[in-house]
């Protein structure tokens, strides 16, 4: 009998609600994303057990671009992704079953209001968009946000991208193909954007900022997507993940410190380098809109990256 008494006392704590869910066997997800600092949070949340708390067991898993994160959600391999939100509206328009659930950050015409920058070294000698016709850019991937930018800026330069050469690096090792001259110019964000530019061996001019010219409505530029089937059965699950990462933005809007010490310490960067760049992330709300689609998909159908018509509330999935 005395065998019994705890299994009766919990199954009596469970009836009055007094287990936490992270008291019975935890939920496995994982996370496939690409490496920059708007996953941190994430891997913050998994850190600090606040996934654990919400009965989740999060796994997190570093891809290298947009279209690799893509394949990861679409085959079952991670059930949730992290990317630019350009890739998963190209999967979208591909009859790909994805959904954005969260978003991360945002453009907008404010100053210092952008996420994305091209850049190119000083020793390629480029000083405007208008000097990359027949140059070499260097791309995360193709049909992703860094084709969108380059595509936007060029256009409104006047200057042809597709006289202009490509090779694919992930952000990562963008810094080397500068640095060593496989690349004139770039396609960046941060941390490695600010790296290039303090970097003697680079000097990294600022070409543009923003992945669209026209910036003059808000547009959602890093988000969290699921497949739509794992999504809509999981609902329950998404919402718990949205809590626990709260708890890691929560502490991060309290203290923006211990955000740039976790940029300082994830990426190896020296702190005078980090205080340098952008990394005042939003904090607040993760639910993105369709107005706040609708932008980009009008910038892939303007230069003809879509094949098939994209309606933006097709796009996202409400957990809440």
């Amino acid at each position: 009998m005395k065998l019994m008494l705890p299994i009766r006392a919990l199954l009596a704590a469970a009836c009055l609600g007094l287990l936490s869910p992270g008291a019975f066997a935890q939920t496995a997800v994982k996370v496939a994303g690409l490496r920059t600092i708007a996953l941190l949070p994430v891997q913050h949340a998994a850190r600090q057990g606040y996934f654990k708390r919400e009965g989740l067991d999060v796994e997190i898993i570093a891809v290298g671009a947009g279209p690799a994160v893509i394949s990861a959600v679409t085959s079952g391999s991670a059930q949730i992704g992290y990317t630019a939100s350009v890739p998963v509206l190209f999967a979208r328009a591909q009859n790909q079953p994805v959904r954005i659930f969260d978003a991360f950050t945002y453009e907008t015409n404010q100053a210092d209001g952008q996420w994305t920058w091209l850049v190119a070294s000083e020793k390629s000698g480029i000083k405007s968009v208008k000097d990359l016709a027949g140059r070499t850019l260097a791309m995360n991937a193709t049909g992703a946000v860094c084709e969108l930018q380059f595509r936007e800026h060029m256009a409104k330069a006047g200057v042809s991208f597709d006289a202009a050469k490509k090779i694919v690096v992930p952000f990562p090792q963008m810094q080397a193909a500068l640095q060593l001259g496989n690349a004139d110019a770039a396609c960046v964000v941060e941390p490695f954007r600010t790296n290039m530019k303090v970097s003697p061996e680079i000097r990294a001019r600022t070409l543009a900022s923003g992945v669209l010219a026209d910036q003059s409505q808000r547009y959602t530029l890093d988000v969290l997507f699921v497949r739509e089937d794992w999504g809509r059965a999981n609902l329950d699950t998404l919402r718990r993940f949205n809590r626990g990462l709260m708890s890691a933005l929560d502490d991060f809007n309290r203290d923006k410190a211990a955000f740039r010490k976790m940029i300082t310490d994830e990426f190896k960067l020296n702190p005078t380098v980090v205080s340098l760049m952008k990394s005042d992330l939003e904090f607040t709300a993760l639910q993105t809109s369709a107005q706040e689609i609708k932008p980009l998909l009008d910038g892939l159908q303007r230069h003809g990256l879509l094949k098939a018509a994209l309606k933006p509330e097709d796009v996202i999935l409400k957990v809440q």
